[in-house]
């Protein structure tokens, strides 16, 4: 969200795109201030010895930087890469990105409710009453009081939560199982794994080869209680064909996958 009437402050990251590059250091526009200059010096690049400074930063590279120091009276900001650690930047591009795509969301909102005409009066609206797209979006989401009572039309309101749910991804929820599977038949044991395998995948599990006997079961489902039954109807099945196979399927931790709102919109 462009950030009207207000103005950036020390110690603050910022998004900028690199303007032109000096053997001084680097003009930079503050894309989220109506692209108002920064200038970037060569020792605020990089903690390391600059030989050519091209070789860490490039015109029209978006970067994130802090600022480090604000003149009033010379209407000047410096900013520094260095200060800005991988991590940081990873997260304020992430924020910079999701704010471009749901601005993209509201702009398709407004097209199709046939307000184009009032497009700038609407984003000044949500500007002024939600400090980013994203809290606006939440807010329509949850039908909060504060989108109940912003003053935008009835019309874009109701398309704007229709256009909402016509991009949002659809839940998913993974579990990840070790399975240890041996077999003392040595006539049939490679075929009967097959077969066992080619079951449990017809289930809706995936089979992944670790190292034998150590196979992974992963299945998804739009609910853990549904992934859960994936799996445990695998378990069922290994059951069937435990005559002459010796096993045990125990939990894996896995990283879940980002339920928030937000990062389920697919635009």
């Amino acid at each position: 969200m462009q950030e009207e009437g207000r103005n950036p402050k020390v110690g603050e990251l910022l998004v900028v795109e690199i303007a032109k590059i000096t053997k001084f250091g680097a003009y930079c526009r503050l894309v989220e201030y109506n692209n108002i200059e920064a200038f970037m010096p060569i020792k605020e690049v990089s903690s390391g010895w600059i030989k050519n400074i091209h070789e860490f930063i490039h015109q029209g590279q978006k970067v994130v930087c802090k600022v480090i120091f604000i003149d009033k009276y010379k209407n000047t900001i410096d900013i520094s890469l260095k200060k800005v650690t991988p991590k940081e930047s990873k997260e304020r591009i992430g924020r910079y990105n999701m704010e471009n795509r749901l601005h993209g969301l509201i702009q398709q909102a407004i097209k199709v409710a046939g307000l184009q005409s009032e497009k700038d009066a609407i984003f000044a609206k949500i500007g002024s009453g939600f400090p980013s797209y994203a809290e606006f979006v939440i807010s329509a989401t949850e039908n909060a009081d504060s989108y109940a009572s912003i003053d935008i039309p009835k019309k874009l309101k109701e398309v704007l939560i229709d256009t909402i749910k016509a991009n949002m991804k659809e839940k998913k929820h993974e579990v990840s199982y070790i399975a240890t599977i041996s077999t003392q038949n040595t006539k049939s044991g490679i075929e009967d794994l097959r077969k066992l395998f080619t079951k449990v995948t017809s289930e809706g599990v995936d089979v992944g080869y670790i190292s034998a006997p150590k196979y992974r079961f992963h299945a998804s489902g739009t609910s853990y209680v549904e992934a859960e039954a994936k799996i445990k109807k695998a378990v069922d099945t290994i059951k069937e064909f435990s005559k002459d196979m010796i096993y045990q399927v125990e939990k894996e931790k896995i990283k879940r996958e980002k339920q928030d709102t937000l990062y389920n919109i697919g635009i």
